[in-house]
């Protein structure tokens, strides 16, 4: 049994989603393997503790905007590589959310910590996001493999899972540091950041399912399993440097 599967898994069949039996068996068998950290309680020990700085968890709110600012040009890049075009089409728009989530992080860190940034952090925190939106379209490319954007999909789906499992940790902590004027707005934005990391969790399974039904349920396995692995140890390394931060 691992958590970060069952958890993933669950939220899937919350929000609607069809049995994905490869794609589930695919992450089961992988988490098993390699037990995923962040899916630990220690894990979660260990970042509240971190977590009961307010100092540190406002830089980490700030963190996690330059994560999903990085990740939003990542996206965008693969969009323009990726031969198929419904599959373009879709890491596009993931990437816009990305985009907007960052801005999100900063707009989180201002209602709970409205002091926390002087005018010189505020114009570095404002140009974080690339700010793409849905009339933006990112520029020809040359295109990449199926096995490349497979890897990439899959690599993309255990991100969003950890991802979606900080903001699970994130949000008890954040209400409590939170002023009782801006907690509604708060809890708003989290509600959102929870929804939209769910929806990339499920697109990209269903992509990988799709691949996996095709004929390449090997390589999706082997896949998961090496980057869960490859992931697990990222992970550790973050923890050493106390970052927790979204991918």
């Amino acid at each position: 049994m691992s958590f970060v599967a069952d958890n993933t898994i669950e939220a899937l069949r919350s929000c609607g989603t069809e049995e994905l039996p490869l794609y589930e068996a695919a992450l089961r068998s992988a988490c098993e393997m390699y037990p995923p950290p962040f899916g630990e309680a220690w894990y979660g020990e260990r970042y509240r503790s971190a977590a009961m700085d307010p100092g540190w968890f406002a830089r980490s709110l700030i963190a996690n905007a330059e994560k999903e600012g990085e990740g939003s040009k990542k996206l965008w890049a693969l969009a323009a590589r990726t031969p198929d075009s419904r599959i373009a089409e879709a890491v596009r728009l993931h990437a816009i959310d990305e985009s907007r989530h960052a801005m999100l992080y900063v707009t989180m860190c201002n209602l709970t910590f409205p002091d926390a940034m002087d005018n010189e952090v505020k114009t570095y925190a404002e140009e974080i996001s690339p700010r793409y939106s849905v009339k933006d379209y990112p520029p020809a490319a040359p295109k990449a493999t199926w096995e490349s954007v497979t890897d990439e999909l899959i690599q993309m789906n255990i991100g969003e899972i950890r991802t979606r499992i900080h903001q699970l940790l994130l949000r008890p902590v954040i209400s409590v540091y939170c002023t009782d004027e801006n907690r509604v707005r708060l809890q708003r934005l989290l509600d959102s950041l929870l929804h939209d990391e769910t929806r990339h969790v499920q697109y990209t399974a269903r992509l990988i399912e799709e691949k996996a039904r095709d004929g390449h349920g090997t390589l999706v396995a082997t896949t998961t399993k090496r980057r869960v692995r490859e992931f697990n140890e990222i992970t550790l390394e973050e923890v050493g440097t106390t970052q927790f931060a979204v991918d």
